[in-house]
This record gives structure tokens, C-alpha cells and sequence, in this order.
């Protein structure tokens, strides 16, 4: 599963999130279902869009970084007029967990 926290106006969240969703899938070569767009409000700001993708490494960053950016703010600027920040999260995927079980292979002991 890939997170995508979206910050900005909720009609833009609208037009955009499947589209958001194709984009980062196709980066990844997985499916947009394997893609949750969330959205979240924020109170007073800048009118813009800001967008953090959670990736599990830093070699992602530097491997889909930039075509990630431009690809979704190319996507978010077709639909609106705004300024889009797209900001990447590290989350290592020995820092994940689901359901209680490491995500990360090898990392069982590490948490015992």
C-alpha cells in the first residue's frame, strides 16, 4: 500500500485523487487501487496544494522523487490554478506494521 496525504481545497481533492492515484501507481508499476489518496483539512494557509507521498526509502526518493512531482502537480495543475508542494515521508518498512506484523522481511528478531 502507497499513502498520499493530500492538503488543499476539497473540490480540487475531487477532480484530482484518481488521477493521483494513476500517476503514483504507474511510478511504482502497481495498480491506483494499491494507492490511498487521503485527504485532510487544515485551518487557515495559504491557497495552495500540498502533498506528502510516503515512500519506504531514500533511494526511492531519489529513483521516482521528481518524476512523482512533476507528474502530480502536472495532474493538480490541469484542475486548478494553484501552487502544488509535493514533499516525500520516509517511513522505513521496518518502521510498518500491519495488524501488529512487521511489514519489513528479517526484522522479526529485531523486535522481540
Amino acid at each position: 500500500m502507497l499513502f498520499v496525504d493530500f492538503y488543499g481545497p476539497a473540490d480540487v481533492y475531487q477532480a484530482t485523487r484518481a488521477a493521483v492515484q494513476e500517476e503514483i501507481g504507474r511510478a511504482f508499476r502497481t495498480g491506483p487501487d494499491s494507492v490511498v489518496v487521503r485527504r485532510f483539512v487544515v485551518e487557515g494557509g495559504r491557497p495552495d496544494v500540498e502533498l506528502w507521498v510516503e515512500l519506504s526509502s531514500d533511494e526511492e526518493v531519489y529513483r521516482y522523487g521528481r518524476r512523482i512531482a512533476r507528474e502530480v502537480s502536472r495532474v493538480v495543475r490541469d484542475a486548478c490554478a494553484l501552487d502544488v508542494w509535493v514533499m516525500f515521508r520516509v517511513v522505513p518498512l521496518a518502521h510498518a506494521f500491519l495488524n501488529g506484523e512487521p511489514r519489513a522481511r528479517g526484522v522479526e528478531a529485531a523486535f522481540e
